[in-house]
């Protein structure tokens, strides 16, 4: 949030991109530092400031609050169009009362000066010329809900609360009255005005000067605040012509009754303001006083100064990733930290973080690496996976989880996967083992773990069978965070070994990054060695004692040896100290990407056309992707042009994954083709993964979903 005027006092309204919330920040933008809050049609307004928000999330509504600071609250975002209201009444109620709520539920206690924006919907139309103590009898859920949210006013005692009809300059398509008959008119098309339904309708820059005297008299309660006198909405539309100087000849009165609104109208909602007068010892205008000012205002070009300003620097929506990192404050300053200091590799910062990973994942080693394709490698190294081994692992995966096993000389073998967990299938693994087979590579695809027992279980069989060890290395580069059967994937309660990536789309990133976890001291010993060319530098591991220990029985202190091939795949002290400060967060963020999986679950649960993830009840699963099927011959467009749709929309996607054994290297090299994992690839030809990652507010999500389903329901 940027603000421009320090030294001034600060003004908070809501529904900025209405059109009052519009015209009011525009009036007030030179006596007060001002905030206009909008929900979803982002507006920018020469002078003042504007941003984002949910008024139904209190915590959203509190951080700016707290945040701004303002003095003054002016509240006018409500849903308008009276059939919607009438039709979706849950949102309605949402906006026009429980945001009103928690506005006023933040602010109860501080001394900030509250004005709500009502209605004369609130009055039943039809006796008219209606005062504050007539009864309140809405004939619509629209003024039903307004009244609802003078309560909620009313609870701050020092309020205001202004029961009014406008027309003005709208900054969005939408259009006043006003604006809707000069349009036709303008255009020389023949219109209408109900010659039975009449009001008190003011011009918004006349509403916006009683605001501020309003303000200046404190006044606090419930006024009527509209023209002193009554037109009906044909005679309004005449003065319109009148006055701006077009055919009034055009426009033909009709009734109300004639018209099947869904929802009822009252015919007079003619307002009596004496009581605003007196307070205020101002004259109200009169409806021709505030359509001349109306067209005061049109002559000097406020409409194109209004819109000009939304044309020119109105940013379009952000363009939502499937996932991307969350960086804070803090991660900034941990990596700062070790720039300043002595050491930017091969520092303490490696150890603190390997020994946080123990920590968390309940494991007796952790080596931290530059990459996961890295920690795959060492892994499938530490191992002794070599030329003549076979090693299986998912189709359904990077290329990386099956490159390691190449990198070794060794043949990649693919068993199908579960048609439910997408991931490796414990009986397609039970049926690939031969006596050739060196490990199994189990990939938690999305972060959902394998059925870990069953394949130990699968494993422990073949290897009495075959009289060897056969290694289990989890790929859990998705699945820091989850769990199975209660414990921390990557604690190797059922493993040799695991991989992790740090990957800026993963759960936590170090930029890039990997980390094997271990419970057995040699396993972690080669690891160590792999991952920095092969080199020890631990006496007990020298093999030429001559050259390491002279005389005097100590090893030269600059000495080292390499006792393997090894590789430079060593993480700095700049990204551990990132991970570090990313791990100590993985809780927040495991709770905020659920709560984007439920939201989508239940949206998206209910489409014909698509399945949501299953999860497994062995599981608590820390998503990293959320994979949607779709069947998209029954939606009737191909995946292409979905994907292309949706980033036209600003919502990437992503395919997860290309089977492995369908790679051209793959097929060239070790004789895979279409057919080997068939489960696999009818997954592939449906999945679609969408954006998640914690930094998603709920607007995010529901733009998500709303674009989405817009385009599975026009496509259909």
């Amino acid at each position: 949030m940027q603000t421009n005027r320090e030294n001034k006092k600060r003004m908070l309204i809501t529904g900025v991109s209405g059109l009052l919330g519009n015209n009011l920040a525009y009036y007030f933008k030179h006596k007060y530092e001002i905030l206009g809050l909008y929900n979803s049609h982002p507006v920018t307004i020469k002078g003042i400031d504007t941003e984002k928000c949910e008024l139904s999330d209190p915590d959203n509504i509190n951080k700016i609050i707290s945040e701004f600071n303002p003095r003054i609250i002016i509240h006018c975002a409500s849903l308008t169009n009276v059939d919607e209201c009438e039709i979706d009444k849950d949102t309605t109620k949402t906006i026009n009362v429980l945001s009103t709520k928690n506005i006023v539920e933040d602010i109860i206690d501080k001394d900030i000066k509250l004005i709500y924006i009502s209605t004369d919907a609130v009055y039943d139309g039809v006796k008219g010329n209606f005062s504050e103590n007539d009864n309140i009898s809405p004939n619509n859920y629209y003024g039903f809900s307004k009244y609802q949210g003078e309560l909620e006013i009313l609870k701050k005692k020092d309020s205001l609360i202004l029961r009014t009809n406008i027309f003005g300059w709208n900054i969005q398509n939408k259009k006043s009255l006003g604006e809707w008959i000069l349009g036709e008119l303008k255009a020389k098309q023949r219109t209408s005005g109900f010659k039975d339904a009449y009001f008190s309708s003011i011009y918004t820059m006349e509403l916006a000067r009683i605001i501020d005297i309003s303000i200046n008299r404190n006044l606090i309660g419930i006024y009527n605040c509209g023209s002193v006198d009554t037109y009906s909405k044909y005679e309004f539309g005449i003065k319109i012509a009148e006055c701006f100087g077009f055919d009034k000849t055009l426009i033909a009165p009709i009734s109300i009754d004639d018209f099947n609104f869904k929802a009822r109208r009252g015919k007079n909602l003619t307002l009596n303001v004496n009581k605003l007068e007196k307070a205020l010892d101002y004259k109200l205008p009169t409806i021709n006083h505030s359509i001349e000012a109306f067209y005061r205002d049109y002559k000097c070009g406020l409409p194109e100064e209004i819109r000009k300003y939304r044309t020119e620097t109105q940013k379009k929506p952000a363009f939502i990733p499937y996932g991307r990192q969350w960086i804070d404050e803090k991660d900034i300053r941990a990596v700062v930290n070790v720039l300043r200091s002595d050491r930017i590799t091969q520092g303490l910062r490696i150890e603190e973080f390997e020994n946080a990973l123990v920590e968390y994942c309940g494991v007796k080693y952790a080596v931290a690496v530059n990459s996961g394709t890295s920690a795959l490698h060492i892994a499938c190294l530490a191992a002794n996976i070599k030329d003549g081994d076979e090693v299986i692992t998912s189709p359904n995966t990077f290329v990386a989880s099956a490159n390691c096993v190449v990198y070794c000389g060794a043949k990649p073998v693919f068993a199908d996967i579960d048609k439910m967990t997408y991931n490796i299938s414990p009986e397609g693994l039970a049926k690939k083992i031969t006596k050739r087979t060196k490990a199994i590579i189990p990939v938690h695809f999305a972060g959902q773990s394998c059925d870990m027992e069953m394949i130990s279980q699968v494993v422990k069989k073949a290897e009495e069978k075959y009289g060897h060890k056969i290694f289990i290395i989890e790929d859990a580069c998705h699945a820091l965070g989850s769990k199975y059967k209660g414990t921390e994937v990557g604690s190797c309660s059922f493993s040799d070994m695991s991989a992790l990536s740090f990957h800026p789309v993963k759960h936590i990133t170090t930029g890039e990054g990997g980390a094997v976890l271990t419970n057995d001291e040699k396993l972690c010993k080669k690891l160590r060695q792999f991952r920095s060319h092969g080199i020890t530098s631990d006496p007990k591991d020298f093999i030429n004692k001559d050259l390491a220990f002279p005389a005097h029985h100590s090893p030269n202190p600059w000495y080292y040896e390499q006792v393997d091939l090894g590789y430079n795949y060593r993480i700095t002290d700049i990204q551990c100290a990132l991970g570090s400060s990313q791990l100590k967060k993985l809780h927040k963020f495991r709770e905020r990407r659920r709560q984007i999986v439920d939201k989508y679950n239940e949206a998206f649960s209910n489409i014909k056309s698509v399945q949501i993830p299953f999860e497994s009840k062995d599981c608590n699963t820390n998503f990293h992707l959320y994979v949607l099927l779709f069947n998209f011959n029954q939606i009737g467009i191909d995946r292409a042009q979905f994907i292309i749709e949706l980033k036209k929309r600003g919502i990437q996607t992503q395919v997860h994954y290309i089977p492995v054994h369908l790679q051209p290297f793959y097929q060239k090299n070790f004789g895979t083709r279409w057919g080997d994992c068939r489960n696999a690839e009818q997954y592939y030809q449906e999945c679609l993964s969408i954006p998640l990652f914690p930094a998603m507010n709920d607007q995010d999500v529901e733009r998500v979903i709303n674009e989405i389903t817009d385009v599975v329901k026009v496509s259909l």
